[in-house]
């Protein structure tokens, strides 16, 4: 008897064993640089060298060796690689374009390596990489993709490589002019801010004094002329008045033209706000009043009218009119944008602004307005984000003929928030969308219409009363009719158990 009780005992116990063997025995296949190291080194310089008719595993291999041997010798290679791709004028075809970035990613990690041992080395080396992007954007016409990649990343490593080779601040500041003066395709804006730790007063100074001459010898152009090299320049200008807080360099890299486009007295004025020059601040802002309306929206002019602009301009056009005291104005501007926009943001600074119990009122208001707004998907936004769950079915049951099945992402949202309590709304919705999709054969959108189908049969249960709209078995039944012969939406519902 106590025999048996062992053997039984024991056979869990030896599947386990088992279990364990074998999860050992799989995990010995998965590749890992542990389970690579197992091999050997002897077994892995075969492989390698095998690999090394591929030109890249061969540069790849080389640059190891030369590292592990010296910090001049990896240098000398690096160098002997740039100097060649600087030489090179040729198109890189895009079927080749991703083996050139990752070229050219293996020397940069290779830059920051030796930035290890030699930082001061890292750091030329790694300026004459960046020194590589004009040329190399020349031979594919744009900064995109993956080699455009590479190069963000080379910027924005100077920083740190700067740091550790404390080069001559005014020498440093003499490169980071060159990358900027030859950037034809707006790349290296952002390395003032990167290298302006290592640059210090001295070398930011000498940085603006380098710029500001290359822009004082620019040739003149007629008014209205795009100068890109200009552009470049002015916009590190910039950067550079912002590192310094200077508000009176930023404001001098525009035109007095430009500083009345709403877009740039908007970065003006939050400039001069954040010093506390709120008089000036407002009249900066003011002095782009003549190209927008009463209520904050930008009029026709010749630039485009761009929604997140005009949004910017009145965010601190209104904080002005708070720093300057005129609270009842702002109020009054909040609230025509509200009733123009169904702007959030500007109703619950609005309501912030009023006394206890007015905000009750006014939000009541609020909550009319959006429900008689012209655009639906406009108030429907509103209803959900707000939020107001009632309201927003209200809207969807008494102008349903307005909802758009192609507004996708808000339908869906909507659905999601009001299915629990709401499901007739709800399913107004998902209708809009199915029907939309069948109706247009949106292929690409029939697993998503399949599943809205399953949600749609889900709800039907629940709604005690479909009113003036067709009941479930009704709606599913004129849709077979219609669109009975699009097998492609089928075989997407039956793949998820649906019937259509």
């Amino acid at each position: 008897m106590a025999r048996a009780t062992a053997s039984t005992t024991d056979k869990p116990a030896k599947a386990g064993i088992k279990a364990a063997a074998k999860a050992r025995k799989g995990s010995k296949t998965t590749l890992s640089e542990a389970n690579l190291a197992d091999l050997g080194a002897e077994r892995l310089a075969t492989i390698l060298m095998d690999l090394s008719v591929d030109g890249y595993v061969k540069r790849a291999l080389r640059l190891e060796l030369v590292a592990e041997a010296s910090p001049e010798g990896l240098a000398l290679e690096i160098s002997k690689r740039l100097a060649a791709i600087a030489k090179a004028t040729s198109r890189i075809h895009w079927r080749k374009r991703a083996a050139f970035a990752r070229d050219l990613d293996l020397h940069f990690r290779m830059i920051q390596r030796l930035a290890e041992s030699d930082p001061k080395a890292a750091l030329t080396l790694l300026m004459d990489f960046l020194d590589l992007a004009g040329s190399v954007f020349d031979r594919i016409s744009q900064p995109e993709g993956p080699i455009g990649e590479v190069f963000v990343e080379a910027r924005d490593a100077v920083g740190d490589i700067a740091l550790s080779a404390k080069v001559a601040p005014v020498d440093l500041a003499d490169r980071v002019a060159r990358l900027i003066l030859c950037d034809d395709y707006f790349v290296f804006g952002p390395l003032v801010a990167v290298a302006a730790p290592s640059l210090g007063v001295a070398g930011q100074a000498r940085l603006g004094e380098r710029l500001q001459a290359a822009l004082t010898q620019r040739p003149a152009r007629s008014a209205g002329a795009y100068d890109a090299k200009a552009s470049v320049v002015r916009d590190a200008l910039r950067r550079l008045a912002d590192i310094n807080g200077d508000v009176e360099a930023f404001i001098a890299t525009f035109s007095e033209t430009q500083r009345r486009f709403p877009a740039i007295a908007a970065e003006i004025g939050r400039r001069l706000l954040a010093v506390g020059k709120a008089g000036e601040a407002l009249a900066a802002l003011e002095a782009a009043a003549a190209t927008v309306k009463p209520h904050g929206l930008l009029s026709v002019r010749a630039e485009p009218d761009d929604p997140v602009e005009r949004a910017a301009w009145e965010d601190v056009y209104l904080e002005a009119l708070q720093a300057n005291g005129r609270q009842d104005e702002a109020q009054r501007r909040r609230w025509a944008a509200f009733e123009a926009t169904l702007s959030i943001p500007r109703l619950r600074a609005f309501l912030k602004g009023l006394p206890d119990f007015d905000d009750v009122v006014a939000e009541d208001d609020a909550k009319k307005i959006a429900a008689e707004f012209p655009r639906f998907e406009a108030a429907l936004a509103f209803l959900i984000e707000w939020p107001d769950l009632a309201a927003a079915a209200r809207l969807i049951i008494n102008r349903h003929g307005a909802i758009n099945g192609a507004d996708e992402d808000l339908l869906t949202a909507a659905a999601r928030r009001l299915e629990g309590a709401y499901p007739l709304a709800a399913t107004l919705l998902l209708r809009a969308m199915i029907r939309n999709v069948l109706t247009y054969g949106v292929a690409g959108r029939y697993r998503a219409a399949a599943q809205q189908w399953l949600e749609m049969e889900s709800l039907a249960p629940i709604i005690a009363d479909f009113g003036e709209f067709p009941d479930h078995e009704t709606f599913m039944a004129d849709l077979r009719a219609m669109h009975g012969r699009k097998q492609g939406f089928r075989a997407e519902l039956e793949a998820l158990g649906g019937v259509f």
